[in-house]
């Protein structure tokens, strides 16, 4: 690969955050072809997990955070709850698991800022969408071609009312290559550019995602054409290149002024480089109880890759961590980069080093 350091772009409206990523259930309303019936998307097979054990996991995830917390500058101090399937708003006892995230963070308001933010195909019923938004300070909406024309009105409906009550907001659109659904995938970016909402189109990452000259074409309107230069027609996006999952810019090589949507993946991904991504995700998945460093690249501190604890081993973990001087960071084990392209990484350890004097403070 060309480059050897990544950093995210430093705006002040796209501060990194530490994201606390929550699979509340696997059960969904849709079944989109390119979501894969497992763990990393949905699964309607296994059933809503139990209110209380749920309940158990937001109170240790507060916990792990508030010690990252203790290593962060003022700056910072910043955190992200992401609620997701799934399809959150169809697990019966959401409500109550919002309230308990707002309830338990009483105790942490005056040591670390916190903003929920549901990430959702968005086709809930109105009263029901009503009732959801006055319990997260911000929302991530998917749309999805493949859904019925019912369903994609009620997501349009639903996503105008937010701008409507002034809610944080912002949308993805799975851009499905087949003619059909480009096409509306295209006429949706259009008709949000027209209402001045804020969508940007997302390149599948698995085998669905190979996009011909024509494609490209179309994204141009949406993405900087410049950074399409060079694609290969007859490769899938997921081995070229990748945007953050929250729209953040990437720089390169501490070119600070030079700004990226799309980072380019090499054969061997980032493998061997050092990483922070530990230091800015947790991942907890709520039907296993497991807790890994990210949702995708599940890299230890060990070097290996796997659950860093469970419901029942966490708060084990959490006194280990609080025991550390300063934050560690990771060296990358796996070949593909998903989420958690935006972390700081570097091939050069000390480089890395530097980048985190801007988020950390610096141990005596």
């Amino acid at each position: 690969m060309s480059i050897h350091t990544i950093e995210p772009a430093y705006h002040p409206n796209q501060k990194m955050s530490v994201l606390v990523d929550w699979l509340v259930t696997l059960k969904c309303n849709y079944d989109c072809s390119y979501c894969p019936i497992d763990e990393t998307g949905h699964d309607n097979r296994i059933p809503h997990p139990a209110v209380g054990p749920s309940l158990l996991m937001i109170d240790q995830m507060y916990e792990y955070v508030d010690v990252l917390m203790s290593h962060k500058k003022e700056a910072s101090k910043s955190v992200i709850m992401q609620l997701r399937g799934g399809e959150v708003i169809y697990h019966p006892g959401v409500i109550e698991l919002m309230k308990h995230t707002s309830e338990k963070y009483q105790q942490y308001k005056d040591r670390w800022r916190l903003k929920r933010r549901l990430t959702t195909n968005g086709t809930a019923t109105e009263k029901s969408w009503r009732l959801i938004c006055e319990h997260v300070e911000g929302v991530t909406m998917s749309y999805h071609s493949q859904g019925a024309d019912k369903l994609k009105k009620a997501f349009r409906n639903n996503l105008l009312y937010l701008g409507e009550i002034k809610k944080e907001h912002d949308t993805i659109v799975c851009m499905y290559p087949d003619a059909d659904h480009w096409r509306d995938c295209i006429e949706f970016l259009r008709w949000a550019k027209e209402k001045g909402v804020n969508a940007r189109p997302r390149l599948l990452d698995g085998p669905l995602g190979m996009y011909s000259k024509q494609h490209l074409t179309d994204l141009g309107e949406f993405i900087d054409p410049v950074e399409l230069m060079g694609w290969k027609h007859g490769t899938t996006a997921g081995v070229q290149a990748r945007a953050c999952c929250g729209g953040r810019k990437v720089c390169f090589d501490r070119k600070l002024r030079k700004t990226n949507t799309l980072v380019p993946r090499g054969p061997d991904g980032f493998k061997g480089w050092h990483c922070s991504a530990n230091q800015f995700f947790l991942f907890g998945n709520n039907v296993t109880g497991q807790y890994f460093t990210n949702k995708d690249c599940r890299v230890r501190l060990d070097g290996t890759t796997g659950p860093i604890a469970d419901i029942n081993t966490m708060p084990d973990y959490i006194e280990e961590m609080r025991t550390q001087q300063e934050l560690p960071t990771l060296i990358c084990a796996q070949t593909k980069c998903v989420c958690g392209t935006c972390a700081p990484k570097s091939v050069h350890p000390g480089t890395l080093k530097e980048i985190m004097k801007i988020y950390n403070t610096v141990a005596n």
